[in-house]
C-alpha cells in the first residue's frame, strides 16, 4: 500500500515536472514582445557583412565622417556575423526568432540551474519568470542577450558544482567574442568559484587555477585586452558624456528605459535574513554565492538600468532555494501538475493576443515604422553618397541601406569609435541649443536627415531653409531631406519603388497638406498590404476621428490591434 502512494506521488511530481517545462517554454515566449526602437540592432547587421566584406577582425570606422579611419573596438564581431548569417538566410524580419529562441533559452538555462539548486521545479519558475518580468523592457534585438545566456550557463555549469575547467574556459572564448558583458562573467565566476563553505588553502589554489583559466580564455579575442579596459574606463571617466545616454542612467533618474517590477524587487534582497532562522539553516545550506551576486549586481543596477536584468537572475538564484522550502513544508509541492497547469494557462493568456508571423511582430518590436525606410529607398533609386547628419538612432539603420556610400556624423556605436566632443556638438543640434545651426554648417554635412517629430525637427527644417543654404530633396512620413546647395548634385531625382512605404509617404505628405481625402485613400494602400502598419493605422484612425467617423475609426483600430496589440496604437 505505502509502495503505491509513493510510486503516484512520483508519477504526480513528474507529470508536474513536465507541465512546469511546457509552462516555462510558453511563459518565456510570452515575454519576447517588448517593444522597442533598437537602432543597435541595424549597425551589428551592417557590422557583419562588413566584417566579410574585408576579411578582417580588425575594424576601422568606414561609416562616418567625423571618426572616418579611427579604430574601432567591435568587442561583438562573432554577434554580428550570427545577425547578418541569419538575416542572409532568411531576411531581416526573422530575426524577432532569432530574439525569441535566445530568450528561451536564456531563461531555460536558468530554470535547469535552479531547478538544481532548489530542489523544485515550481520553485525555480517562479523564481525564474520573476526574473523575467523585471527584464523584459531591456529584451530587445540586440548582442547584450549574449552575456544573459552566458550568465545562465554559468550558472548551470558552476552553481554547486565542481568545476569544469575546459567547460568553462570554452563557455568565455565564446562569450568575450559576443559581447562586452564578459567582464561581468568573469566576476561573477570569482564569486561562483570561490569555495565559501571550505575555504582551505588547497581550495582557494584551485579556484584561483580554474580563474586564471577562463581569463586566459577571454584574452582570445581581436583586442586582447583592451576587450576589459574598455569597460573599466567606462565605469570610471564620470566625466564622459555618454555616460547621460538613457540606457545607462540610474534607474531613478528620468530618461530611458524603465523596469517597474524592478522597483518592487529590490527590496527582496531583505529576504536573505531568512536565512539567519535556525529553523531555515538546518534545512537549507546558506547560498552564499547568490547573496554575493544579488549584493554586486544590485550596487550595478542602482548604478546603471541596463544591469536590471542581471541582477534579476542573480536575486532567483538567492531566493530559489527559500522558496523551494516553503512550497515542501506547505505541501504544496504536490499540486505542482495543477498549479503548473495554471502557470500554463496564464502564459497562454498572456500568449495569445500576440503574433507569431515575422512581420507585424518585427514592425512592433523593432519600430520599424519610426525609422526612414521609404527615405533610404528615394536615396537608393537616387544613387546618392557623401556625408549627412542624421539623428543618432537612425545611423544604423543608414549602414545597413547604404554600406557607407552616406557617412553619418554620428551614431550607435558611442564610444567605442567618438570621441567626447563630437558626441556633445551631436547632443547640443538634438536639443536646438545655442549655436546648433552653425555646429550643422561647420560640420562637413552635404545632407541632413532628420525626423518631423523629433528634435524640434519641422523647427530645423525651417530654420536651415531660411539660410538659403539648404533646399529640401524629400520628405516621407518620418523624416525630411535637405541638401547643401553647391556640394550635393541637383540634377532631376528619380521617384523611389512603388510600395506601401512610398504610399505612406504620399498619404502623409498629403495629411500635412490638408488633403484628407488623399490621405485616407493612400493610408488605406498601405494596409491592403501591411494591414498592421502603425503609421497608416495611425493615419486612418486620425482622420475618420476627425471626419466624426467615429465607427469608422474604431473598427480600423480593433483591426490594426488584432495583429498586434500594442499600446501606442491609439
Amino acid at each position: 500500500m505505502a509502495g503505491g502512494v509513493v510510486q503516484a506521488a512520483a508519477r504526480s511530481v513528474g507529470a508536474g515536472n513536465l507541465l512546469v517545462l511546457l509552462a516555462a517554454g510558453v511563459l518565456f515566449l510570452s515575454y519576447g514582445y517588448t517593444e522597442m526602437a533598437g537602432s543597435d540592432m541595424w549597425w551589428h547587421i551592417a557590422a557583419g557583412r562588413e566584417l566579410l566584406q574585408t576579411r578582417s577582425l580588425w575594424m576601422v570606422d568606414d561609416w562616418s565622417f567625423t571618426a572616418h579611419g579611427v579604430d574601432w573596438l567591435n568587442h561583438e564581431w562573432l554577434a554580428d556575423l550570427i545577425y547578418y548569417g541569419w538575416v542572409s538566410a532568411w531576411g531581416v524580419q526573422s530575426l524577432v526568432y532569432w530574439k525569441w529562441l535566445v530568450i528561451i533559452a536564456i531563461f531555460g538555462t536558468l530554470l535547469l540551474a535552479l531547478t538544481r539548486s532548489s530542489g523544485s521545479a515550481l520553485a525555480a519558475l517562479v523564481c525564474t519568470g520573476f526574473a523575467l518580468a523585471n527584464a523584459a523592457p531591456f529584451l530587445d534585438v540586440r548582442p547584450h542577450l549574449y552575456s544573459l545566456l552566458g550568465f545562465s550557463l554559468l550558472l548551470l555549469l558552476q552553481l554547486q558544482r565542481e568545476s569544469r575547467s575546459w567547460l568553462l574556459a570554452l563557455l568565455f572564448v565564446v562569450w568575450v567574442n559576443l559581447h562586452g558583458g564578459v567582464f561581468f562573467g568573469l566576476m561573477a565566476l570569482g564569486i561562483l568559484l570561490f569555495p565559501w563553505r571550505k575555504p582551505t588553502a588547497a581550495s582557494l589554489r584551485g579556484a584561483a587555477v580554474v580563474g586564471v583559466i577562463c581569463l586566459l580564455a577571454s584574452m582570445l579575442n581581436p583586442s586582447g585586452f583592451k576587450v576589459f579596459l574598455y569597460p573599466l574606463s567606462y565605469a570610471f571617466d564620470e566625466a564622459s558624456p555618454f555616460r547621460t545616454i538613457g540606457e545607462w542612467l540610474s534607474p531613478f533618474k528620468p530618461g530611458g528605459i524603465i523596469s517597474p517590477l524592478f522597483f518592487y524587487l529590490m527590496w527582496l534582497p531583505l529576504l536573505a535574513l531568512l536565512y539567519l532562522v535556525p529553523a531555515v539553516r538546518r534545512r537549507l545550506d546558506v547560498p552564499w554565492e547568490g547573496l554575493a551576486l544579488t549584493a554586486l549586481t544590485l550596487a550595478m543596477a542602482l548604478t546603471s538600468r541596463r544591469f536590471i536584468p542581471l541582477f534579476g537572475i542573480s536575486l532567483a538564484v538567492m531566493l530559489a532555494p527559500l522558496l523551494g522550502l516553503c512550497l515542501q513544508k506547505s505541501r504544496l509541492e504536490k499540486f505542482s501538475p495543477v498549479l503548473a497547469a495554471v502557470a500554463l494557462l496564464y502564459a497562454l493568456y498572456r500568449l495569445l493576443p500576440y503574433p507569431v508571423q515575422s512581420g507585424p511582430a518585427f514592425h512592433y518590436l523593432t519600430a520599424e515604422y519610426s525609422y526612414p525606410v521609404e527615405m533610404l529607398n528615394f536615396i537608393e533609386a537616387n544613387g546618392m553618397s557623401g556625408n549627412v547628419f542624421a539623428l543618432w538612432n537612425w545611423g544604423g539603420y543608414i549602414h545597413w541601406r547604404t554600406d557607407g556610400r552616406l557617412k553619418v556624423y554620428v551614431d550607435g556605436r558611442a564610444d567605442t569609435v567618438f570621441d567626447d566632443e563630437t558626441f556633445r556638438r551631436y547632443v547640443t543640434v538634438l536639443g536646438s541649443g545655442p549655436g546648433w545651426l552653425e555646429l550643422v554648417e561647420d560640420s562637413g554635412a552635404d545632407y541632413v536627415l532628420w525626423p518631423h517629430a523629433r528634435g524640434q525637427g519641422r523647427q530645423k527644417l525651417r530654420e536651415l531653409v531660411a539660410t538659403g543654404r539648404w533646399r529640401p530633396v524629400y520628405s516621407d512620413a518620418v523624416s525630411w531631406l535637405l541638401a547643401r546647395k553647391g556640394r550635393a548634385p541637383e540634377q532631376a531625382l528619380q521617384p523611389s519603388p512603388p510600395g506601401p512605404w512610398r504610399d505612406l509617404a504620399i498619404a502623409e505628405n498629403s495629411n500635412r497638406a490638408g488633403d484628407f481625402a488623399n490621405a485616407i485613400r493612400y493610408a488605406g494602400a498601405v494596409r491592403e498590404i501591411m494591414p498592421w502598419h502603425k503609421g497608416a493605422c495611425e493615419l486612418l484612425v486620425g482622420n475618420y476621428r476627425r471626419q466624426r467617423e467615429q465607427h469608422k475609426a474604431e473598427e480600423v483600430l480593433a483591426d490594426c490591434r488584432s495583429y498586434f496589440p500594442t499600446a501606442y496604437l491609439r
